[in-house]
């Protein structure tokens, strides 16, 4: 048993290590942006603009720093048909593991290049963009993006990860874990189709996607949707604020389906940003129908350029109708940006289970540096 929880806490940590590509929220709701501002994807994550790449490099390090190490002719074009990216990740991770009697823990800890992502983009003409994502580990995304719709709309279509909830750059976190759209649950990229608007301050998306994935097309014929709707507003120079809902339901090949509804939103005054999400997650099999609750909340200070504190919440009940199971999660720390292109971010997480309360809190910490 004690080997067991070993290695299923070590794979936990591997999981997390497949894909951590993502964009961190807060900056949007910092800045009162889109996802689509700083990213060539729309939905957020993956290789940067030029906006995005150089916000990174100028607003995030010290500035006294990063001043004397920067590249004054920066930038991640190649010529003005391609374009790159790339984010590499290694994590030192300390995680009690519960012992076979219950009572103590044992710890592991561990060295762990989790990430190595490489980004193309490929401008095939004035709209039309090929995008290609590859991880060291992970699967891959891979669409073309078509940029003519009105609005500053858009269509995608190929493998990707449809565009629900908050994409955060953790995917441990409770609502990308439970949610499915986690590399801990298998691969979170679907194939299909993606299309949106953003209209002054708000953004709609739909999507249709394969089910389950196979190789071939062999993934079933089942489909997937999505629908999403949001908005970001100023509420004074220094202060944004942004909501949101979104609905995700499929059906797999094995007879279960399953609808996910979800609320999210920011809102920034100054050095304080606080985000958020809730859903619900519905899942049906046979007659057996069972809804959960995940929430994840957020607060971010940034105490000055280079250094912010961080605060986390995730929660998690398999079913809202029992009296047990649930799961909480409280993380605290900071991230640290010295230079351009490099992050240093350490976090402690305090685990608490239901009905049985675990020895199996964890550290992380991990150096990132980013193009």
């Amino acid at each position: 048993m004690k080997r067991t929880l070993f290695w299923v806490g070590v794979a936990g940590f591997l999981a997390y290590a497949t894909d951590t590509a993502y964009a961190l929220p807060r900056f949007a709701a910092e800045m009162g942006l889109k996802c689509q501002s700083c990213h060539i994807n729309p939905s957020g994550g993956g290789m940067r603009k030029m906006f995005g790449a150089k916000f990174g490099r100028e607003e995030l390090p010290v500035p006294t720093w990063s001043k004397d190490a920067d590249v004054s002719d920066f930038t991640n074009l190649l010529n003005n048909l391609l374009g790159v990216g790339a984010d590499f990740s290694t994590l030192y991770f300390a995680r009690q593991i519960p012992n076979a009697s219950g009572s103590g823990s044992t710890t592991y800890n561990s060295f762990w290049e989790m990430q190595g992502d490489i980004y193309l983009n490929f401008r095939v003409a004035k709209n039309v963009d090929l995008y290609f994502s590859k991880g060291l580990y992970s699967g891959f995304e891979a669409f073309g993006l078509l940029s003519i719709l009105p609005e500053k709309g858009y269509i995608k279509v190929g493998k990707f990860v449809p565009n629900y909830g908050t994409k955060l750059d953790d995917h441990t976190a409770f609502i990308r874990t439970y949610a499915g759209f986690s590399p801990e649950t298998g691969r979170p990229e679907l194939t299909g189709l993606e299309g949106g608007i953003a209209p002054g301050p708000a953004s709609i998306t739909l999507g249709l996607y394969n089910a389950t994935d196979g190789f071939g097309g062999s993934g079933g014929s089942e489909k997937a949707l999505l629908a999403r709707a949001e908005g970001m507003f100023s509420l004074g120079e220094q202060s944004h604020f942004g909501i949101g809902a979104n609905v995700f339901q499929k059906k797999t090949p094995t007879g279960t389906a399953q609808t996910l509804y979800g609320a999210f939103g920011s809102i920034n005054i100054g050095n304080l940003v606080v985000l958020g999400e809730g859903d619900l997650l519905r899942r049906t099999e046979a007659d057996t129908i069972a809804t959960g609750i995940i929430l994840y909340a957020e607060a971010d200070y940034e105490v000055t350029q280079g250094f912010s504190l961080i605060l986390a919440y995730d929660f998690y009940d398999p079913n809202k109708d029992l009296k047990t199971g649930a799961l909480a999660r409280y993380s605290f720390g900071f991230g640290f940006y010295p230079l351009s292109g490099v992050e240093v971010r350490p976090i402690y997480r305090i685990v608490k289970d239901e009905p049985v309360d675990l020895n199996n809190n964890e550290f992380d910490l991990v150096f990132h540096i980013y193009l």
